[in-house]
């Protein structure tokens, strides 16, 4: 029985490439090459000489996060030219800009100049210092209160699940909270491979710079909805957009609840329309009844 609604989620940056099957989908090489060379030609030409197996550009932020966008159009893409239609939409923190395309709110274009404009005004922000953000696995929100507690620089900024957090903030400060977090009791904690405290008040300043470019663009409504990861809101005029792409920068998110309200509207399938399959794995610890995929897997059955 087919489901009863899809969503095609997409995911913030590349952490590897060692789950992508995308390749062996027919005609993804070719639709991501020429994204690919489209997306070199106006933000960055090194793009060109990206290769999954040699798995460059993952220490260069700005880059995996152009090579996830350019996937996940192409996953979309793919799939719906394969005959796999999203009721809805939504994106991982920075997987914003590829759902707003796949939503036909912004060109594939705009969403690189985008992309491009909100690092650039992320990196005047923290030349002051060394930030970055880190991820706890196996406490709670509430478990971790009395530790955050004594770090007011340090934020909790999404929740992937009951038992799963991501808190941005100073590299130092992360790093004695996640001391403390593991003499709570947490199983796993890691500081993440970027160098940006997204989703904290500490962008709050780059994101109003960024909002003088933002309402210079020519933003359409949507022709899909998009679930926003900062209300769970569904996302519909020019204004809203320009709204959650400015609030996504320092705003925090749930992720929990992102993937709950789709369920709640309906979604039984799930999608991953990026390179990886962080947000597949992450589900298996969100309950309900779904399917979470990768493209490969969707089109396989």
């Amino acid at each position: 029985m087919p489901p009863s609604r899809i969503a095609f989620v997409f995911p913030a940056f590349v952490r590897d490439y060692q789950d992508d099957r995308s390749l062996s989908i027919p005609g993804f090489t070719q639709h991501f090459s020429e994204l690919l060379i489209r997306a070199s030609h106006l933000v960055d030409p090194e793009l060109c000489f990206f290769d999954a197996r040699e798995q460059n550009f993952l220490d260069h932020e700005l880059r995996t996060q152009y090579i996830a966008y350019i996937h996940g159009c192409t996953s979309a893409f793919i799939l719906e030219a394969q005959g796999l239609h999203p009721h809805y939409l939504s994106g991982y923190s920075m997987g914003i800009y590829a759902a707003l395309v796949h939503g036909g709110a912004v060109t594939f274009e705009d969403g690189l100049l985008l992309i491009r404009h909100a690092f650039q005004e992320i990196s005047y922000t923290t030349l002051t210092g060394r930030f970055g953000m880190a991820g706890i696995v196996g406490l709670t929100e509430q478990d971790l209160s009395p530790i955050l507690a004594r770090f007011p620089e340090v934020e909790l900024t999404n929740q992937n699940s009951a038992y799963s957090v991501v808190l941005s903030g100073r590299q130092h400060h992360l790093e004695q909270v996640l001391e403390f977090a593991r003499e709570e009791g947490a199983f796993h904690t890691r500081m993440l491979n970027v160098t940006v405290p997204y989703h904290s008040h500490l962008l709050k300043s780059a994101a109003l710079e960024f909002a003088r470019f933002v309402y210079t663009r020519d933003i359409k409504c949507l022709k899909l909805p998009v679930v926003s990861v900062l209300t769970q809101q569904i996302l519909h005029s020019p204004e809203d957009i320009k709204t959650e792409l400015v609030e996504n920068l320092y705003k925090h998110f749930n992720w929990l609840k992102a993937q709950e309200k789709m369920q709640k509207l309906g979604v039984s399938l799930f999608i991953e329309c990026g390179p990886g399959r962080n947000l597949t794995k992450n589900a298996r610890f969100i309950p309900g009844e779904y399917v979470f995929k990768i493209p490969f897997d969707a089109l396989a059955d």
